[in-house]
C-alpha cells in the first residue's frame, strides 16, 4: 500500500513524521512523492498562527477532493478537531500524543493510548529530529501548542539513547533534540534526570556527528544553567541557544504569562556567550501583542539592540482560538504591520553585523545540504556556511570570506 505525506511546522512535527514513516515502512508500506500515486494521504498539521492555519485548511480541501483515506496528525488533530472535521469530514485524526498508533489509524480506529516516542522505529536521514518530551509546564496566554500537546511528558532516557545510537550507526550526522521546551526535560521525573544529563550521554555516543538542542523556555534554562554550560562543552554539541524573548516589556510579558524578566534573560545569554564566544543565540519576538503601547514596543527594540541576537524571528501577534489571548483586544493591523517592518529591519542589521564579525575566522563545518547555488553547512556554533564543490555529508575546515544577514560564505582550507 502506498502513502503520500506532507509535513508542516516545527521540529517536533518533523520528528513525529519520521516516526510515522519508520513504523509504516517497517510494516511494508511504500512512500510516494505524488498524491495521485498514493492509496492513503497523511498531513502533519501546524496551527501556530492564523496564516499557517489557512494554509492547512487549503491543503485539507485538496486532500478531500481526492476521495482517498486522509489521516490528519499534528497540532490541528488535537487542538482543532472540529475545524478539521468541518473541512474534511471523513478524516481520521491522529493527535501528537498518539502518533505511534498510525497502523490503528489506517485501520479506522479512533481511540488510542498515549504514545511514548522513544524505542520506536523512525526514518533515518542525515538529520534526525528526536522528540525528547511532549507538552509543556507553562501556560503562555497566546499559545495553542500547549492546548494541542498538553502537560509535560518526558521520555525515558535509556530508550532515547538507544534510538540515537541506532540513528548514528545508520548514517545520521545531525541529531536534533526537540520538544516544546527542551530545558524542561526530566522536570516531571522523580529521579533528577534533566536535559544536561541527556546531552552528556548523547554526546558520549561513539561516532562522528553533532547535536543541536532545540528551543528552551528561559525559566527552565535558568533552573539548570550551570549544568547546561557544562554539557554544552562537549565538542560535538552545537553552541546554539534558542531562547525566545517574545517581549522586553514587563507589562507585556505579564500579559503573555511568560514569568521572567530581562535581567534573568541577560544572565543566561551572557553566560552562554562568555563561555562560547562563537556561539549562535537565536530568539523570537511577538510584535503588536494586545495592549502593546509604543513604549512597550520600543523597550523590545532597545533590548534587541543591547543584546544583539544572532538570529531573531519576528512574528506579528496572531490570536489563536481557545487561548486566553484570543479574547484580548487586538491592535490595528496597520500599526502591527509597521512594527513588524521596523523590527525586521533592525534584526536584519544586527544579524549582518554579528555575521561580519566572523570574517577571517576558521571553523570546522559540517556540510549536510546541497542547493542549486551552494553546499550548505553549519559551524560548531551552528552558523550557516555556504560554499562550493564539497561532498555531503562531510566535515571540512573552512575560512570565512564573506557574510550576509542570513549566512556566512566560506572556502575550504
Amino acid at each position: 500500500m502506498k502513502i503520500y505525506m506532507e509535513v508542516y511546522g516545527c521540529a517536533a512535527n518533523q520528528g513525529d513524521a519520521s516516526i510515522i514513516q519508520g513504523i509504516l515502512e517497517r510494516n511494508g508500506y511504500e512512500f510516494v512523492d505524488e498524491m495521485e500515486k498514493a492509496d492513503i494521504l497523511i498531513i502533519s498539521t501546524c496551527t501556530v498562527i492564523d496564516t499557517t492555519q489557512q494554509r492547512m485548511i487549503h491543503r485539507l480541501k485538496e486532500f478531500k477532493k481526492t476521495g482517498k483515506k486522509v489521516i490528519v496528525s499534528g497540532c490541528m488533530a488535537s487542538a482543532q478537531q472540529e475545524l478539521v472535521k468541518s473541512v474534511c469530514p471523513n478524516a481520521i485524526l491522529l493527535p501528537p500524543r498518539n502518533i505511534t498508533y498510525i497502523l490503528d489509524a489506517i485501520k479506522g480506529k479512533t481511540i488510542y493510548e498515549e504514545s511514548i516516542k522513544a524505542g520506536v522505529p523512525r526514518k533515518i536521514d542525515i538529520r534526525v529530529n528526536i522528540p525528547i518530551a511532549e507538552g509543556c509546564i507553562y501556560n503562555c496566554s497566546y499559545c495553542i501548542t500547549k492546548i494541542a500537546r498538553g502537560k509535560l511528558k518526558s521520555y525515558p532516557m535509556e530508550k532515547l539513547i538507544e534510538d540515537i545510537k541506532y540513528a548514528v550507526e545508520n548514517g545520521a550526522k545531525e541529531i536534533r533534540l526537540t520538544a516544546q521546551d527542551t530545558a524542561s526535560y526530566g522536570f516531571d521525573m522523580k529521579d533528577g534526570t534533566n536535559l544536561a544529563e541527556l546531552i552528556k550521554k548523547v554526546a558520549s555516543i561513539e561516532g562522528e556527528f553533532r547535536i543541536r538542542v532545540g528551543m528552551m523556555h528561559p525559566l527552565s534554562a535558568y533552573r539548570i544553567l550551570d549544568e547546561l554550560m557544562d554539557a554544552y562543552s562537549f565538542d560535538n554539541v552545537y553552541k546554539f541557544l534558542h531562547l525566545p524573548i517574545q517581549s522586553a516589556s514587563p507589562d507585556i510579558l505579564k500579559a503573555m504569562a511568560r514569568g521572567y524578566d530581562m535581567e534573568l534573560f541577560k544572565e543566561i545569554v551572557n553566560s552562554f556567550r562568555k563561555k562560547f564566544p562563537h556561539s549562535t543565540f537565536a530568539t523570537d519576538i511577538i510584535v503588536a501583542f494586545p495592549g502593546e503601547s509604543e513604549h512597550d514596543f520600543n523597550q523590545t527594540i532597545s533590548f534587541l539592540k543591547e543584546i544583539e541576537p544572532d538570529i531573531t524571528n519576528v512574528t506579528r501577534f496572531s490570536p489563536r482560538p481557545k487561548t486566553r489571548a484570543w479574547k484580548m483586544k487586538r491592535m490595528d493591523t496597520k500599526i502591527a504591520k509597521e512594527r513588524s517592518r521596523v523590527a525586521s529591519k533592525i534584526v536584519e542589521e544586527i544579524s549582518f553585523k554579528r555575521n561580519k564579525l566572523l570574517i577571517g575566522k576558521r571553523f570546522n563545518v559540517l556540510f549536510l545540504q546541497e542547493s542549486s547555488s551552494a553546499v550548505i553547512g553549519k559551524t560548531e556554533g551552528y552558523r550557516s556556511v555556504f560554499s562550493h564543490g564539497i561532498e555531503v555529508p562531510s566535515f571540512q575546515n573552512v575560512i570565512i570570506k564573506g557574510a550576509t544577514p542570513t549566512h556566512l560564505e566560506g572556502e575550504i582550507i
